[in-house]
């Protein structure tokens, strides 16, 4: 875990002023009730916007997955060792909470950490173990989590700033089948993600159809949708295919874009996958996700968590396309969620959407990290 600068209660920590932690909600598992209002002050001063305080254990996995009425979604939590968990509890409290609330970071707080302590608290990939008498401490801790968290990429000036994602798909389902609950995730998160889908998918039904239904799979996962007109099934990655892709570009200014990979036995996920990298040869990340024609070459690197949520939203996502959900073996329920699960295991969470890198301009600062 990261060192904490040392100083007495109260002292000003000098990081906390580069870690604003402005406009975030937090939930704070404190059974002491000066300690915890010591702590909300701390958040506060740093620019919190709630501090939600609960006094047990059931009542913090609670809260997180039904918080106020007033908080969309937490930034960050806080629990104290105290609540009422050994070594083992507090691993297995933190992998609850993370298949729950996956990208939601929780800051450990003790007495007197010890190295065991430590041990567990990094099974269980919390974001920090701090002391609980130092509440400035506690506020750099969570700070430093909110910033990780709001810009995984690194990128230079993102800040607080909502990030940009455009997804990009051959077809109508293209993008809900490969990484729906990605996308459900980010949204989620404050992202802003759009959908370029290339064709109306007449291939394979009505394309007016076709279109209502790709509508209402991106409303489903929280997304805006594009929509171009190319051939189905005959698409070429030529200036065309280009320009189309560089307006949605010019228009969303992204920082991520994700689209089909290379390693694919479909032309048309290929010659998008082709056109893409060069329109988006400035963008900052670009990475890809897998059809189900994907190839045994596709080779992921990078694994973004998804909780439940996240799954049955990707799942009403692809239900959404009626016209082909009734008909496709490779849109079976229990095949999409065993996909899932066996990606899950290289993220060590219970479920996973795998996406192969290809290019960033920034450091990431974790090479395994689940942030697309």
């Amino acid at each position: 875990m990261p060192e904490m600068p040392d100083s007495p209660d109260g002292a000003h920590h000098p990081a906390a002023d580069a870690l604003p932690l402005t406009g975030a909600h937090v939930l704070l598992g404190e059974r002491d009730a000066e300690t915890a209002a010591r702590t909300a002050r701390a958040l506060r001063a740093r620019g919190a916007t709630s501090v939600h305080t609960v006094e047990a254990t059931a009542d913090f996995l609670r809260a997180g997955t039904d918080p106020p009425e007033t908080v969309r979604l937490w930034d960050a939590a806080v629990w104290h060792t105290g609540l009422g968990a050994d070594d083992r509890g507090l691993a297995e409290l933190l992998e609850t909470w993370r298949a729950r609330l996956p990208g939601v970071p929780v800051v450990v707080t003790d007495d007197a950490p010890s190295a065991r302590l430590a041990v567990a608290a990094l099974r269980g990939r919390a974001a920090d173990l701090v002391e609980r008498s130092d509440p400035e401490g506690v506020a750099t801790a969570v700070a430093r989590a909110v910033t990780e968290r709001a810009d995984p990429l690194g990128v230079e000036g993102a800040g607080q700033r909502a990030l940009r994602m455009l997804v990009v798909g051959a077809h109508p389902d293209d993008v809900e089948i490969g990484v729906g609950g990605t996308v459900h995730r980010r949204t989620r998160s404050g992202w802003d993600v759009t959908v370029l889908t290339m064709s109306g998918g007449g291939g394979g039904g009505d394309p007016a159809r076709r279109r209502k239904e790709a509508h209402r799979a991106a409303e489903v996962l929280g997304a805006r949708l594009l929509m171009e007109d190319l051939p189905d099934g005959s698409m070429v990655d030529d200036r065309a295919t280009v320009e189309a892709v560089e307006r949605a570009v010019a228009e969303v200014s992204p920082h991520v874009v994700v689209v089909h990979s290379e390693s694919d036995t479909h032309q048309d996920h290929r010659a998008v996958h082709r056109a893409t990298l060069v329109a988006c040869r400035k963008v900052a990340r670009l990475a890809c996700y897998q059809s189900p024609s994907a190839t045994v070459s596709y080779r992921p690197n990078r694994f973004v968590e998804l909780s439940e949520d996240d799954v049955r939203a990707k799942l009403a996502a692809i239900a959404a396309h009626h016209s082909q959900a009734s008909s496709r073996w490779y849109l079976d329920e229990d095949l999409l969620r065993s996909t899932a699960r066996y990606w899950g295991r290289y993220s060590q969470t219970r479920y996973a959407e795998p996406l192969e890198l290809v290019h960033e301009r920034y450091s990431l600062g974790r090479p395994q990290a689940g942030h697309a």
